[in-house]
């Protein structure tokens, strides 16, 4: 039901908008790929385009085939996400807390609605995720589950390095908090390493590459994103997803609910102070590099992963919480919907 109904959210009105911010690279790099070419946009791993480029295949060169797999990625996101807050709570309500959360946390809406690397990433690193939940927390088949989360997490990266953050942040937590799982996590790692690299096969092909080709695109993706230059006046600086209250029109009404950011912040302080690190972990993974980063030009809508893991800590922290026995959760998920309803009321 929260997949279907996730994507049905998600697809309805989805070709109405004309080509926006970076989907023309991604929707061009697709075409490359049908056509046998080199890429135009050579500076993100190839996973996330192939699917591109098979719904165009698919259903035509056409709005809806561009975005329908942002789409799929972001039902699967939003089910991942339920999944996992399940396996931390054991409580179906704080599950539901959290879907409806994300539907009205803004990102999630339109970052699934339009051609974008970014969904496809994080619906992948959700789901190695919650996974990666159940291999800690079960006692038989641990090795094939953290071979599962291993190969999401690989395809995550294959999509966006910034999966790298998520799968650096469960690492740390086996090794802090579960050193029984060492070598487990050592072969999580291993296969998510394989699948990344076994990734980059159809593009080889389809471009007529060398193998070594492997190493130069990936020194050249490292290089693009530790030295490029550009414009700070274009960018944000990493703490206004905090501040910002009007939306960006260009992104279809892009922000980060401030209801959510701002009782989400707690929320992160409130599971640290619990000892609970798994969702501040992932918050702060997919923050700092921003952060801290040298790079000037950065989009807010580079803080999409750091919002969605906010967002599942502030369902799981409100979780029993009431405030005059009205449920703390109540309050929160209607204030988070009145203002995403307003925003397009106004």
């Amino acid at each position: 039901m929260v997949f279907f109904i996730s994507l049905a959210i998600l697809v309805i009105g989805i070709s109405a908008a004309p080509m926006v911010f970076d989907e023309p690279a991604y929707v061009g790099a697709a075409r490359n790929l049908l056509a046998g070419t080199p890429s135009i946009n050579p500076e993100h791993p190839p996973l996330a385009k192939y699917f591109i480029a098979l719904s165009i295949a698919t259903f035509g060169d056409s709005a809806f085939a561009w975005r329908f797999p942002s789409a799929l990625a972001g039902a699967l996101l939003a089910l991942s996400m339920f999944g996992l807050t399940f396996a931390m709570t054991r409580n179906l309500r704080t599950c539901y807390v959290a879907w409806l959360l994300i539907v009205v946390n803004g990102f999630w809406f339109v970052m699934g609605r339009i051609a974008t690397l970014t969904t496809i990433e994080l619906a992948f690193e959700a789901a190695g995720v919650w996974i990666f939940l159940l291999a800690v927390q079960k006692e038989a088949q641990q090795t094939v589950l953290f071979v599962g989360s291993g190969l999401l997490f690989g395809l995550s990266i294959a999509s966006r390095w910034c999966g790298m953050f998520g799968f650096a942040a469960c690492l740390a937590y086996a090794l802090i908090y579960c050193r029984s799982f060492i070598t487990r996590a050592a072969i999580m790692a291993g296969t998510a390493l394989s699948v990344y690299v076994g990734s980059w096969i159809p593009l080889l092909l389809r471009e007529h590459r060398t193998a070594g080709y492997l190493l130069t695109a990936n020194k050249f993706i490292f290089d693009f994103h530790r030295y490029a230059k550009g414009d700070p006046r274009l960018g944000e600086a990493w703490w206004s997803w905090i501040v910002r209250l009007q939306p960006q029109p260009s992104l279809l009404y892009l922000l980060g609910n401030p209801v959510i950011a701002i009782l989400g912040i707690a929320a992160v302080v409130t599971l640290l102070w619990q000892r609970k690190p798994l969702l501040p972990a992932l918050y702060i993974a997919h923050v700092l590099p921003w952060a801290i980063a040298i790079k000037p030009l950065t989009f807010y809508y580079y803080y999409f992963e750091a919002f969605m893991w906010l967002t599942v800590a502030l369902a799981v922290a409100m979780q029993g919480l009431a405030v005059r026995r009205v449920r703390l959760d109540v309050i929160a998920t209607g204030c988070a919907a009145l203002q995403f309803v307003n925003w397009f009321a106004g």
